[in-house]
Formats: C-alpha cells, sequence, structure tokens
C-alpha cells in the first residue's frame, strides 16, 4: 500500500497505542518503537522555586517563560548568550530598608536635622565652641568639658579625688631642673651630683667612654674601663694590655683569699696563672717576691708554702719545679716530685757557701752492736754511728760483720770511718774499716787491726757512716 493512501495522524493524536516499524539492515529483525516517546518531557527537580517553563503544546513545543525585573534597582540584558542580572546601587532608597539588625544611618544632616549642640548620647560634644589649644575630657556624666591651658608646660593630671583632671605645673625633683622658657617645650635637665639612695640600672649599663668612676669625681685617676678590659690608676700611667691593669701599689685582701682560674669541663685542661716580674728596654727586670706575712708579739711568721696539684685518680700528681736559663731556655734546677716528695738537682751543682753548720743530716740513727763483734748490726737510717763490740783485737787482726739498712742499694756509695771514743786509747794501735759484698739492703763491713799491737776490750771503737745513693 503506498504512503500516500495512508491516513495522517496528528501528533496531537498520538497515544500510546500509535507504533513505527524499524526495520535492521544487519540483522533483517524487524521491530517497533513507540511514538509517543520521541517527542521530548521536562521536569523541574528543585524545590520551592519558580519553574522555567510554562508548559508543552503540540507534544513537542517547550514554552519557557520570560525573565523581568519588578523594580529599578536590578537590571536585566543578555550577553553571549547569557542572562545578566545588575544590581543598580544608585537606585537603593535605604529609606525603604530596615536596619533593625544592620545598624546603618540612613541620612546625617546636621544643618537640618540637628538643632544647636549634637549631644553626646548621639556621638556628639554637646559644645558649641571649642578655643584653641583646648583638651576635651569627661567632667561628669554624659558631659565632655574643655581644658584650656593658660601657663606654658602645664600638664594635664588626673585627680582622683574630683576624679577629673587638671592643669598642673610640672615640679622638679632631687637632682632635676625645669626649662619651661621656650614656648611648647617641656625641658628637663639632670644635675646629678649626689646620689639619695641606690641606683639600680635595671640590667643596663653605663657608658663612660674614656672617663674614670673616682673618689672624687676626677677625671686623672680611678676606675676606667676600655672594651673588656679594666684599668686602675691614674691616667697619667694607663695601659690596657690585660683583662685587670692596675698601675702600682699592690693588691691586697682583707681574708684568707684565693686566686683561682675557672674549673674546665670535661677533656678541656685547666687554665695556668702565670706571675711575672715587669721587662725593661735597657734595665734589669722586675723580680717576683713572694713573702709570709710578718707577725708581731709572739706569733710565729708566715711560712711561704708551695703546693703542687692533686690528681683525683692517684696516677699523675704534679710536682713542683725551679727554673733558671740556660741560654734562651728554661732549664728545670730543682724538682720536688709527688708521691714520696723526692727532692732532685735537675742540673747544676748543690753548693753550700757560709753555712755555719754545713752540710745538716738530721735523720741520723745511732746503733750499738751486740754481743760479739761478729755480731749483725740493723739501722735503716741513711746516716749513722754504729758503736761497735768492746773487745780486745790483735794486731794484724780483723773481724767481719753484716751490716743491715734498707737505704743501701747495689749502686750505692757508702762513707765509713772510724772513730775512737775513749780517752784512754791504747797507744799506737791503728785500726780501719772497710766494707764489701754491697746488695740491696745489706753489706759486709770489715774491722782490721793494721798496727803491731793489739787494741784494749776498753777502747770504744765507732764507725760513721753515710749512704749516698745513685737512684732511687
Amino acid at each position: 500500500m503506498s504512503i500516500y493512501n495512508f491516513i495522517t495522524l496528528a501528533k496531537t493524536s498520538v497515544d500510546n497505542y500509535d507504533y513505527l516499524k524499524v526495520d535492521n539492515s544487519t540483522t533483517l529483525n524487524e521491530r517497533k518503537i513507540s511514538v509517543a516517546s520521541l517527542f521530548p518531557a521536562v521536569a523541574t527537580t528543585g524545590s520551592g522555586g519558580q519553574d522555567l517553563f510554562i508548559s508543552i503544546t503540540n507534544k513537542n513545543q517547550l514554552n519557557f517563560k520570560g525573565i523581568i525585573s519588578a523594580d529599578t534597582k536590578i537590571g536585566v540584558t543578555t550577553a553571549a548568550n547569557n542572562i545578566v542580572l545588575t544590581l543598580l546601587e544608585a537606585g537603593i532608597d535605604l529609606n525603604n530598608c530596615s536596619n533593625v539588625t544592620s545598624g546603618f544611618l540612613k541620612s546625617i544632616d546636621f544643618s537640618s536635622t540637628v538643632e544647636g549642640q549634637n549631644s553626646v548620647v548621639n556621638g556628639g560634644t554637646g559644645l558649641s565652641s571649642l578655643a584653641k589649644g583646648s583638651i576635651l575630657y569627661a567632667s561628669a556624666a554624659d558631659v565632655i568639658s574643655a581644658a584650656t591651658p593658660s601657663t606654658n608646660g602645664n600638664i594635664l593630671v588626673h585627680n582622683s579625688t574630683t576624679g577629673v583632671p587638671a592643669w598642673s605645673a610640672l615640679t622638679a625633683g632631687t637632682n632635676l631642673a625645669l626649662d619651661v622658657s621656650v614656648a611648647g617645650t617641656l625641658k628637663l635637665n639632670a644635675s646629678f651630683a649626689t646620689a639619695t639612695t641606690i641606683l639600680d640600672m635595671a640590667a643596663y649599663n653605663i657608658d663612660l667612654h674614656t672617663n674614670y668612676i673616682s673618689s672624687d669625681g676626677s677625671t686623672n685617676q680611678g676606675l676606667r674601663v676600655t672594651g673588656p678590659n679594666a684599668y686602675i690608676g691614674a691616667a697619667s700611667g694607663y695601659f690596657n694590655t690585660a683583662k685587670l691593669n692596675i698601675a702600682g701599689g699592690g693588691i691586697q685582701f682583707a681574708d684568707t683569699s684565693s686566686i683561682i682560674t675557672t674549673t674546665q669541663t670535661g677533656s678541656t685542661a685547666g687554665k695556668h696563672i702565670t706571675l711575672e716580674g715587669g721587662g725593661s728596654a735597657a734595665a734589669a727586670a722586675g723580680s717576683v717576691y713572694i713573702t709570709g706575712g710578718t707577725a708581731s708579739g709572739n706569733g710565729a711568721g708566715g711560712a711561704v708554702i708551695i703546693t703542687a696539684g692533686k690528681d683525683t685518680s692517684g696516677t699523675a700528681d704534679g710536682n713542683i719545679q725551679l727554673k733558671t736559663y740556660t741560654g734562651s731556655s728554661a732549664t728545670a734546677g730543682l724538682t720536688v716530685s709527688a708521691e714520696g716528695q723526692n727532692v732532685t738537682a735537675n742540673t747544676g751543682n748543690f753548693v753550700v757557701a757560709g753555712a755555719t753548720k754545713g752540710l745538716v743530716h738530721t735523720g741520723r740513727t745511732d746503733v750499738s752492736q751486740g754481743t760479739s763483734a761478729t755480731t749483725s748490726v740493723s739501722n735503716n737510717s741513711s746516716s749513722g754511728i754504729i758503736t761497735l763490740h768492746g773487745a780486745a783485737l790483735a794486731s794484724q787482726a780483723e773481724v767481719e760483720f753484716t751490716f743491715s739498712n734498707t737505704s743501701i742499694q747495689s749502686d750505692s756509695v757508702i762513707l765509713m770511718g772510724i772513730e775512737c771514743a775513749a780517752s784512754g786509747r791504747t797507744a799506737g794501735a791503728n785500726i780501719q774499716v772497710y766494707f764489701h759484698t754491697k746488695a740491696t739492703n745489706s753489706c759486709k763491713i770489715v774491722v782490721v787491726n793494721v798496727d803491731d799491737v793489739a787494741t784494749d776490750a776498753d777502747d770504744v771503737f765507732k764507725i760513721n757512716y753515710l749512704v749516698i745513693n745513685n737512684s732511687i
């Protein structure tokens, strides 16, 4: 049947029973599609707003609402296919708005709306005029007054009794002078001549520049600080080579005192202290004197005690050295060692000059031999006297005994001499003494009568000895 002969179906008459035949050119399947589904449908997805469309007519005609402004304050235009809404600020009338929460002013016209002076409660001063230079203050509740100065240099001062401020003249206190001679200027001149209380710098510093702190305010003597160094003395002798520089006169302490460097922590070595006399370019250099105090009455004079440092581990205590120069090198001449206090003459000679007692050895002890001339003798001092047993010694005869002494070493030098203490010594008797078999802590002593006559048993012979060691 020709399509021309079909009855025309208006789109407004299409219902859910009207279909179109659809052929698939690949599968050759024949199917149908609902004609009603080909027409659009619109809906508003939001809630509480206005629909942008009115209705759909003739199945496929969409009818949209127009957008207009109900007020001249908003303009409606179209730009680049967009609907543009524009706020016209000039058209806003605040009289038509509520300021219950926003608090904006609708209008201010002091010439017409406000009559006379604007009160304080409305944000004004309540004053009809204000003199030049006046300062406003609250004199009472809701009342503003003007304080007008009349005297040069006056300041506004609060009065706790009246509750309101008043103009007052500034009064200069101690060490201050007030200068109001120049209009508009208030000047305080300090004249600090005498302190009447403690001067507290509150962690601030005092800059003296190159001047001095002195007892009389003089600029030519006292204490002067330059950088990290301090100088005490007259300006004519000023020098600045150390942290503390003193022109002369010495340092005196009122009580037992010490000069100690700060103890270091960890493995940092302790700091040295050096006492050194002053050098000279063309004369003798200064000496260093260490003198004990002088006592009066029955008191003993002060000693000079030099003590070496202690190592608490007990392994390396310090020693005491006396040094002089050999050429350009400072060389130890005398050393007192730790742990035993041995005195060592490191170099040079031991010279006794003008000594009334010569060489004094106060550690001597004496001993007497026992029951026979061959009885061993023990005496542990490095010098002493051995009184031999009283017995006759025939001509050309000798006796031997062991002498025990802890000061004797295998390398010792032993000095011995024979002494006859008897007043009635046998005439012609000649006694000699020698030693042998020197070892650690002992030796053998031999007493020989080299004369041709025998000794008498009443003769008292003594051996004087001195042990000199080569090593400690």
